[in-house]
């Protein structure tokens, strides 16, 4: 039995392992798997609630400390210009006691003024000795540098450089952010002198908005605290996060004010330690705000039970909705009885299914054929020079092969007839019910040297309609044709078998075994992408 034949017998038996899907009566739905950003997310482990704040860009964008709010510092530089009775235009410098010094006017003490005062400061002072008409304009031209020490439960404690106006994010954020699993989100302390001066929650600034930052001086430390007590909240769309308490225990309400979980979640389990005893309790979403939590307790919410309805919809030759919700537990045939068609022009007796679990999983399939296909053909042994230049250009054939593999969609087609009779299948939410269009069209397509679409006539077989489409190409494999039913069912026909109208004939391409050592499964990927997805791939 030559290669390609055994290889066609198997993929004969998977055909009919995908077939029998469609007999299943009372198998419950596979869950949905998650998305690949939450599967990611958990092979990480939870992320404490706010550690993405840092990935944004406050080391990146620099105060320059000439805002109305910034509170004049010694070492600033004023900008004086007056006029009238007095003419002066200078730059001058806060000393170390706060002051600045004009001829004829003396020290003006602007050490902690305003910058939206300066102006108004200055002219006061000038005013005392001067009684004439005379207009004055100020402008800070720059902010003194200050060194604030970052130490605590960040990434790369040490003294960071800074204006005073620079908040502390930005500070934070040169330090490398909150060390997830040792800082604290809500216990972060500004210190001057050893003395406590402001204490900052970030989650009010993550989740309102605020964030008052004191001006900051030369020598001053930011403290983050070490973590205080994390309740592990699971189920919501973020993926599973760490909520830190403010205090060593706290309700629901506390969790819900942080993460919003999933609007279909309807039951919510918690489990933690109470007395030294573990405890697991399961209760109602909407009764969750009242519940008392502690640090070390887990949150899970959940969908429990089942929708009474699910959402199929109609292609094809229909009158009326395309997507209709019927009760769960609905058979095929029960539903097509209700849909109305033109039996005319419907080809009631090739209606099959399109079903997204069964295309995920021929996808599944087929990438772990491919997987194979690409290790094999880059780990090839070699003997001599002129055999590893062959297996090079083999492994880059292979690989553009794998590459435009990986983009193809399988239909997820399951067929619901056998021996010429509809099964009554049971449907299950996402179905897609296809009722072809009649037709006397026979599509040739593949390695033939014209594919087209040519009138069907009963006394043709294969041979004949690919002699109608210009006969075979060189690169042909002439004895495995596929044959697509319009039922969604295939097959590898022999030359002489019949065929019937809206058929499609898909001629593969040989494989050359003298030149691919990986022939074989380059041969079972291609009827697999073939029967999966009706698209014939060349390499």
């Amino acid at each position: 039995m030559r290669t390609f034949e055994r290889t066609a017998l198997v993929l004969s038996a998977l055909l009919i392992a995908s077939s029998a899907l469609a007999q299943e009566t009372d198998q419950s739905t596979a869950s949905e798997g998650t998305s690949d950003g939450a599967a990611a997310s958990a092979s990480r482990g939870p992320r404490p609630f706010g550690a993405n704040l840092f990935d944004g860009n406050f080391a990146g964008q620099r105060e320059d400390g000439i805002n109305p709010e910034y509170h004049i510092l010694p070492g600033d530089r004023v900008v004086v210009n007056a006029w009238g009775a007095l003419s002066l235009n200078d730059v001058f410098a806060v000393d170390t006691q706060g002051n600045i010094f004009i001829p004829g006017v003396g020290p003006i003490h602007l050490a902690g003024v305003r910058n939206a005062d300066l102006t108004q400061t200055v002219q006061g002072a000038i005013a005392r000795s001067y009684r004439g008409n005379f207009g004055v304009y100020t402008n800070l031209l720059n902010a003194s540098p200050v060194a604030v020490f970052v130490t605590g439960g960040v990434e790369r404690p040490g003294r960071y450089a800074g204006i005073p106006s620079d908040s502390v994010l930005f500070f934070l954020a040169q330090a490398g952010g909150i060390a997830p699993r040792r800082g604290s989100y809500r216990h972060v302390s500004v210190m001057r002198a050893g003395q406590e001066l402001a204490e900052l929650d970030l989650y009010d600034f993550l989740l309102r908005g605020n964030l008052s930052t004191p001006q900051l001086e030369d020598g001053d430390t930011i403290l983050v605290g070490r973590r205080g007590p994390v309740v592990e909240v699971g189920g919501i769309e973020q993926g599973p996060v760490l909520v830190e308490l403010a205090d060593e225990e706290a309700s629901g309400a506390v969790v819900l004010d942080v993460v919003a979980p999933n609007t279909r979640s309807t039951e919510v389990t918690v489990r933690g330690v109470r007395d030294g005893q573990p405890i697991v309790r399961t209760l109602d979403a909407t009764d969750f705000r009242s519940v008392p939590l502690r640090g070390g307790d887990m949150v899970r919410f959940r969908e429990e039970g089942r929708p009474q309805h699910i959402v199929v919809r109609l292609e094809g030759e229909i009158y009326g909705a395309t997507e209709v919700a019927i009760r769960r537990g609905t058979r095929l045939i029960d539903l097509l009885n209700w849909v109305q068609v033109d039996p005319e022009l419907a080809h009631t007796s090739a209606v099959h299914i399109r079903r997204p679990e069964v295309a995920r999983q021929q996808r599944q399939t087929i990438l772990a054929s491919l997987d194979r296909l690409e290790r094999s053909a880059m780990l090839a042994l070699s003997g001599t020079q002129g055999e590893a230049e062959i297996r090079v250009r083999e492994a880059e054939l292979v690989r553009a092969f794998v590459d435009r593999a990986r983009d193809v969609r399988p239909e997820g087609r399951v067929v619901t007839a056998s021996g010429g009779r509809q099964l009554n299948v049971l449907l299950r939410d996402g179905d897609t019910i296809i009722i072809p269009t009649r037709t006397n069209v026979v599509r040739v397509g593949g390695e033939v040297q014209v594919a087209q679409a040519v009138m069907y006539r009963p006394d043709l077989t294969v041979r004949d309609y690919v002699q109608m489409a210009g006969g075979f190409t060189n690169r042909a494999e002439t004895d495995a044709v596929i044959l697509m039913r319009p039922n969604g069912a295939a097959l590898l026909a022999p030359d002489d078998a019949p065929i019937e109208p809206g058929d499609e004939i898909l001629i593969p391409p040989k494989i050359d075994h003298k030149i691919f050592q990986n022939a074989v499964d380059l041969s079972q990927v291609i009827y697999q992408i073939a029967i999966a997805a009706s698209v014939l791939l060349r390499i």
